[in-house]
């Protein structure tokens, strides 16, 4: 036992070091990026303030460091990164690190409860699929799933709100903050989640059934099924195992992407998230919150990509030995 210890320390130490060199390459890219899209980084500023005289123009550039070498603000940049420190927005009278702390929480909630749905869906249904290729509940589970993959998920929450309104007329659109009201920033999240999770569900199911199948074909299970195991229990007693490995690959890094891709839906919602922020300093031409917030979304996926990588030991103790 403590050998196993031993070898999974030294896994989390090579996968946290890796980590570490990818988010300090993940900043420079960043930083790289906004400054060699073309035009004047102040841009931003001049549509809310108007043209400025040189002298002020002159001095927001020593404010911002933007007169300085770029190694030496790039090294200024993540040194506030790491206090936790992302700058000031030039087109709002706010801190970029106050608006993503704001803003953050809707959007991580959001991902999460579409993907806690989407399992649940996909789960039992993609087992399902799996264990009866061929048959009528196989083929009608994947055509539902073809369906909710074929269906813009930004149509559909326009159906949903729109049949809402001239129906039921519940309130669907806008967002309240958990520690606000539980209740109401459920009821308020669902429809968006939902929306969410169905195309990520039919891609699950379909993902789980092919490996279930798979999984049935191979000589391991021919063995177990001449001993006398039903489909049933080898689907979930060992495909199911033998499949969650991929399976938490593909939740993690979609889970990931939500965060900064929910774009649409938190428009059609109103929501308040990343995405929407992402979008409006884009438009804005707020390069401090552009930076701010590709940061955060591109360190939730290394986060999300360390997690799982993390989990794989505990999933198969093999890999951990490696």
């Amino acid at each position: 036992m403590p050998s196993a210890f031993r070898a999974y320390g030294r896994y989390a130490v090579r996968k946290l070091g890796s980590t570490v060199f990818v988010l300090v390459v993940l900043s420079l890219i960043v930083f790289l990026m906004v400054r060699l899209v073309p035009g004047d980084p102040l841009a931003g500023y001049y549509d809310t303030q108007g043209i400025p005289s040189d002298t002020k123009i002159a001095a927001l550039r020593a404010q911002l460091g933007l007169d300085k070498p770029w190694p030496v603000q790039y090294a200024s940049w993540f040194g506030a990164l790491l206090h936790g420190d992302f700058g000031d927005s030039l087109t709002q009278p706010y801190s970029v690190g106050s608006q993503i702390a704001k803003r953050l929480p809707y959007s991580i909630e959001l991902s999460v409860l579409s993907t806690l749905i989407a399992l649940a869906i996909a789960i039992p249904f993609g087992l399902v699929a799996g264990r009866r290729e061929g048959a009528w509940q196989d083929a009608v589970i994947r055509a539902c799933s073809f369906f909710a993959i074929a269906m813009p998920s930004f149509v559909i929450g326009l159906a949903i709100v729109l049949t809402n309104s001239r129906t039921l007329r519940l309130r669907l659109v806008g967002a309240v903050s958990f520690a606000q009201d539980p209740f109401d920033n459920l009821r308020l999240m669902l429809a968006p989640a939902l929306v969410l999770a169905f195309p990520f569900a039919a891609e699950l199911i379909r993902y789980l059934r092919a490996n279930v199948i798979e999984d049935l074909k191979r000589p391991y299970a021919v063995t177990l099924r001449a001993k006398g195991l039903t489909r049933g229990q080898m689907v979930s007693g060992h495909s199911l195992r033998n499949s969650l490995i991929p399976l938490s690959t593909v939740v993690g890094l979609h889970l990931a992407a939500l965060v900064g891709g929910t774009v649409v839906i938190e428009n059609v919602f109103s929501i308040p998230g990343m995405g929407q922020f992402l979008i409006q300093s884009i438009n804005a031409a707020d390069y401090p919150s552009v930076q701010g917030a590709v940061f955060v979304i591109g360190v939730i996926f290394i986060a999300m990509n360390l997690v799982i990588e993390l989990l794989y030991p505990v999933i198969n103790p093999r890999i951990g030995e490696v």
